[in-house]
């Protein structure tokens, strides 16, 4: 477990540089506390029966159970050295939710982690073998008696302390592992299986302030004299009546992992031309420079597209049981009034649930890879390994949105700049191909830009052209912009905040209704759903936590967003994240984090306890 705790350490240097040295002993030192906590926890019931029980045969089958326990320890702490390069951080209660992408993890799997796969299995194997002829050899010294029982007694002594592994009255959870206040120092001791079985246990509790402080404070920072709060009873739910605007069509693209430090126009490193068009299309639109995603995985960014809401820690995301309490749609509002509704994702139907999370939304047509013509041209042992490519998707969008009834409302989600990097053809290809690291998603991103410029030229020509406003933005960033073999093509930058992997574009391009602009304003995805509210004149009663982008009687605006075990919040003033314990990063003066900090936990009570309550939307 140690071996894999310093693997973690030496293939991401970078996210480990801000630790002095003895800061790094200290996290290395609280790592050995969490792996001795997990070992123990799922050993105790194993090493006390083997103490006490002679018969061979039921050693073999208690021995190959516990080594059963133990691999899957093992290979889930060592998957998370490998899904670190995905979000860096640990895996948490997202992997109960893999089996709903288990199509794309056996691609991964299979392809450009085959390696690591085959060893694991080996590994797995010879392991099972030497347990096997360990625990089925005969004892020839079996102690007994007074010294056995004195041997038990200690060894239940051992176990518990190993286990508890705290003097306080509460045992040793995730946010103890921080031996310094910085993420990296948390990210240093914990283990991915650790992080798993502790989050799952429940729902953080979210009563980080009084219920009415909270809503309060909440209150005063999304109130606007444009809209107004109209129940007691549902005290973030907000009025929005309708405006003699014009029916505008809206065509969103939600962009796979299109990180803003990635992308030519966006970042704040060196331009790596690999999303020419993207800037292109962005210097001729209302270009949004200062916008972040509130959550780090795909299905978080449609929830909070759709919903206009950052899923609490510890809540199961919706198409798993956030629909429980009622919440605002997007679509559901577009409906009634008077829209005709559309979504499709690259990926296949039922990846993530995005059909049934569609149609919760709103959406009455829905579509998945499945039911898109393959037109791409594709070289020779280049189609698609899970899904469609991008020139698929959106050469069945441009023909779906042909056939749909004005006004419309659409959403399409990308997929193929998702690891493994796939691409149909070679000539994509400027820098070395790999399906996993960074050269391949420098290719993908060359691919997914010459793919949407295909398709704004394609619909450019069309009768609804005109009155559509294109939204285009990233369902998460994708960080790497400065790791090892990225150094070679930005050799001067220097490392940004971390808050920096959340930055995503937003690109609101409609040549006839809008003048291009670069606008700082703060916003997130939670921001969008209003946005487009206030965009399109709609009647409207919807909770969100966000405003209109267009709203400029907004005082303080602000991120709310989640990170597994973190949860944060941005300001213009910096930004905090917050374990559940201590603030774990921060960037702004004393008076800025004091005030980030009654903020973000008014925010995350407020939002948390009224779905709890289902007081969140009527």
């Amino acid at each position: 477990m140690m071996a894999i705790r310093l693997s973690l350490y030496f293939i991401y240097p970078l996210d480990f540089a801000d630790l002095s040295l003895n800061e790094t002993l200290l996290s290395l030192f609280m790592g050995l506390r969490v792996d001795i906590i997990t070992i123990f926890t799922f050993s105790f019931l194993f090493i006390l029966p083997l103490a006490l029980i002679q018969n061979p045969k039921i050693r073999v089958v208690l021995g190959l159970l516990w080594s059963l326990v133990l691999i899957t320890i093992f290979t889930i702490a060592f998957s998370d050295v490998l899904y670190y390069d995905f979000i860096h951080r640990h895996m948490s209660n997202e992997i109960f939710n893999l089996s709903n992408d288990m199509e794309l993890m056996i691609g991964i799997a299979t392809n450009s982690y085959l390696f690591y796969t085959i060893g694991t299995a080996l590994f797995i194997t010879l392991y099972f073998y030497l347990s096997q002829k360990v625990f089925s050899s005969q004892l020839t010294n079996f102690i007994s008696g007074k010294k056995l029982l004195l041997y038990t007694l200690l060894t239940i002594l051992i176990l518990a302390l190993g286990i508890r592994n705290s003097a306080s009255r509460k045992s040793f959870g995730i946010s103890d592992a921080f031996a310094v206040n910085k993420v990296s120092s948390g990210n240093l001791a914990l283990n991915g299986f650790f992080t798993i079985y502790r989050s799952k246990k429940g729902v953080h509790k979210h009563n980080l302030l009084h219920l009415d402080k909270a809503i309060t404070i909440t209150q005063k920072a999304l109130q606007t004299p444009n809209t107004v709060f109209s129940d007691k009873r549902y005290p973030l739910l907000r009025e929005y009546n309708s405006t003699q605007k014009s029916k505008h069509n809206v065509v969103i693209i939600l962009l796979e992992s299109w990180g803003a430090e990635h992308i030519d126009g966006f970042t704040h490193y060196k331009e790596l031309n690999v999303t020419p068009y993207f800037k292109e299309l962005s210097s001729k639109s209302l270009k949004f420079t200062n916008f972040y995603a509130n959550g780090y995985r795909s299905i978080f960014g449609i929830t909070s597209l759709f919903t206009g809401i950052t899923l609490p820690s510890g809540f199961d995301y919706l198409g798993k049981g956030l629909e429980l309490s009622n919440l605002s749609y997007l679509g559901s509002v577009a409906k009634e009034n008077g829209y005709s509704t559309l979504a499709m994702q690259g990926s296949n139907r039922r990846s993530y649930r995005v059909d049934a999370v569609s149609h919760l939304a709103g959406f009455d047509e829905y579509y998945g890879a499945e039911d898109m013509p393959e037109v791409e041209s594709v070289d020779e042992g280049r189609a698609p390994h899970t899904g469609t490519y991008d020139h698929n998707l959106f050469s069945f969008y441009h023909q779906k949105l042909n056939s749909l009834k004005e006004p419309f409302l659409s959403f399409a989600f990308s997929s193929t700049n998702h690891s493994d990097f796939h691409l149909p053809s070679a000539k994509f290809e400027r820098y070395p191909h790999d399906l996993k690291n960074y050269n391949g998603a420098l290719n993908a991103y060359i691919y997914v830009d010459n793919a949407i410029e295909r398709f704004m030229n394609s619909v450019k020509n069309e009768s609804w052209f005109d009155n559509t406003i294109f939204i285009f933005t990233a369902d998460h960033g994708s960080g790497n912009a400065l790791n090892s073999i990225a150094r070679k093509y930005r050799p001067d930058d220097k490392a940004l905040p971390s808050i920096e992997h959340f930055r995503i574009p937003l690109v609101i391009y409609a040549p006839k209704i809008f003048e291009p602009k670069e606008i700082k304003t703060l916003g997130s995805h939670n921001d969008i759903f209003p946005t487009i509210v206030d965009m399109l004149g709609f009647d409207a009663n919807i909770t969100v936590m966000g405003n209109s982008l267009f709203d400029h009687e907004i005082s303080k605006r602000f991120v709310y967003f989640f990170a597994g075990n973190l949860i944060g919040l941005i300001t213009e003033s910096g930004y905090i994240k917050y374990n559940f314990k201590d603030i774990v990063e921060k960037v702004g003066t004393a008076e800025d984090v004091e005030s980030m900090k009654e903020l973000l936990f008014g925010v995350d009570t407020a939002e948390a306890q009224l779905l709890q309550e289902n007081r969140w939307a009527k």
